[in-house]
């Protein structure tokens, strides 16, 4: 079901009624979709995200920075960032 802000707002009960037995409500602003109400559990599953295109995942976690940088001691961290960023 899609819906508009305005009725979002206007009928935000009964939506909610509706999700709840199971029913997925999209809401648009000027048309445009910008959200989904989706009941609880039935969100994507990390699997049925990974098939979406433009999406890679090999199962692992992300290897992350090989190693950290320290804050050196007695600088301020806004000083640091700006440091960094020169």
């Amino acid at each position: 079901m899609d819906t508009s802000i305005r009725d979002l707002k206007a009928n935000l009960s009964a939506l909610i009624r509706r999700v709840e037995a199971g029913e997925s409500v999209t809401v648009r602003i000027h048309k445009r979709p910008v959200a989904r109400i989706v009941p609880i559990g039935a969100g994507s599953s990390l699997a049925q995200l990974a098939r979406l295109p433009g999406i890679a995942w090999n199962g692992g976690k992300p290897a992350g920075l090989t190693k950290a940088e320290a804050m050196p001691a007695k600088m301020s961290l806004s000083d640091w960032v700006i440091e960094d960023r020169r």
